[in-house]
């Protein structure tokens, strides 16, 4: 049995032995592996800050993950949102689950963010004591989030489905089996942390347990296996990952488990990047983190959207649609302005008139090429374009195109300008208003 069979082994993983699989599956072990290192040597900078800033940094750390993971199911809050309610009820949060669960039951809007924040802090706990969970132990948590559904700590009583996809979940009958396995595999994990946290996380949600709160309780468990292995939260941000995420997650439940990994790493290693800044502890206490680059990017992010609505027009017109991925958010757009790829993300898949995935556009930081001919000095994102990989073994579902000369190969939206969008063609360089940079890439994308 090959090494990369070992690692997957009592897992419903594997990744294809032939070597360019081996070669991507070590590049992001790797990255994994270097990450953690990193990491490891920032928190330990961080708690030299100061253990009476603890508490309050904890509370932030939490309350961000709390609001991507309910806003990635559709549930609004804020940052600020979950903090202020965390601190109201700071008493409630440090007492029995029992008195939370009582007290705050009969307001639910509340309890969407009071429970996954308890069962964030159980979790903490336990990652502090290196325990793994057993299996009633991950239903008492769905409890907490769920707490007031007929559902909640039980495991699912009808078939359901995973959201966006066509594949089939277990069978009501098969998960308490199939959990079981899950967790058994768990208890006895050797494998990278990292790589613990990706399958944990991609098993959970194609076993799909529960009637509700599967995808909170996969993100749940990730962070506690992360947490207990000296790596920092993962945070899965909702505007800036989403649409990775879930191509990512439907490529897991067809057992290629690679972008969802090489995904993970890379959020790991965002939050790694920002935790280097320095007084990085203060400022996410008080949410002042990145407050210079704050003006920019207020000025920026209205472009991506104009120019979304433009090009879905101009797409339309052929038979043709663009799916709305994402957008980089303040702490990506200030990592691409300093040349940093971590902040990297995806704006929306092109499909065709069979609905099909074609091309990827996706945020990058502002090429050489172009810093050259522009010569402006200022480093907004760029707006790339990838094809779609039909290579089973790829790490990511989409690669570079190297268009044919004169095509586009990178767009930069650019506030307060006449004409804000540059485009570069090889060593040319246009600007253009959006709707005509729109209808451009359009022509060009629509085969």
């Amino acid at each position: 049995m090959g090494k990369i069979d070992d690692t997957f082994a009592g897992t419903p993983y594997l990744v294809a032995e032939d070597e360019a699989s081996t070669a991507r599956f070590a590049v992001v072990e790797d990255k994994a592996t270097r990450s953690r290192d990193r990491s490891i040597s920032v928190q330990e900078r961080i708690a030299l800050e100061g253990q009476e800033l603890f508490e309050p940094y904890a509370r932030a750390v939490r309350a961000r993950l709390v609001a991507e993971s309910n806003r990635i199911e559709g549930y609004e809050w804020s940052y600020k949102q979950v903090n202020e309610v965390a601190i109201t009820y700071k008493e409630l949060l440090q007492g029995p689950v029992g008195s939370l669960m009582q007290a705050v039951r009969q307001d639910p809007r509340v309890y969407e963010a009071l429970g996954l924040y308890k069962a964030h802090q159980v979790a903490d706990e336990w990652a502090r004591t290196s325990a793994r969970p057993f299996e009633y132990e991950i239903r008492a948590l769905h409890e907490l989030i769920t707490s007031g559904e007929v559902y909640a700590g039980r495991y699912k009583e009808v078939a359901n489905t995973i959201g966006g996809t066509e594949l089939r979940a277990s069978a009501p009958w098969e998960v308490p089996f199939h959990m079981r396995d899950l967790c058994e595999w768990w208890q006895g994990s050797t494998v990278n942390p990292a790589l613990e946290a990706t399958i944990v996380h991609a098993w959970l949600t194609h076993i799909h347990p529960f009637d509700d709160g599967n995808g909170r309780m996969a993100r749940l468990l990730a962070n506690m296996s992360l947490a207990r292995n000296g790596f920092p939260s993962l945070l899965v941000r909702s505007k800036v990952d989403r649409g990775q995420y879930y191509d990512a997650l439907a490529r897991s439940d067809e057992g290629d488990l690679l972008p969802l990994y090489d995904l993970f790493v890379q959020v790991l290693n965002r939050t790694v990047r920002l935790m280097s800044r320095p007084d990085y502890v203060r400022e996410v206490i008080r949410d002042r983190l990145l407050s210079t680059v704050a003006d920019r990017y207020d000025l920026w992010k209205v472009l991506p959207d104009q120019f979304f609505k433009a090009l879905s027009d101009e797409l339309k017109m052929q038979g043709w649609s663009i799916l709305l991925q994402g957008s980089p958010d303040l702490s990506s757009f200030a990592l691409l302005e300093e040349l940093d790829s971590e902040g990297n993300s995806w704006f929306g898949k092109v499909v065709d008139d069979s609905r099909a995935p074609q091309w990827l556009l996706w945020y990058g930081f502002k090429s050489e090429a172009l810093r050259d001919l522009d010569g402006s000095g200022k480093r907004y994102p760029s707006i790339f374009v990838s094809v779609r990989d039909e290579d089973p073994a790829a790490v990511h579902p989409y690669r570079p195109l190297r268009f044919d000369e004169g095509s586009v190969e990178e767009m930069v939206l650019r506030p307060m300008e006449v004409k804000p969008v540059l485009v570069r063609r090889g060593y040319e360089i246009n600007e253009m208003g959006i709707s005509e940079a729109a209808k451009l890439l359009a022509g060009e994308l629509v085969l």
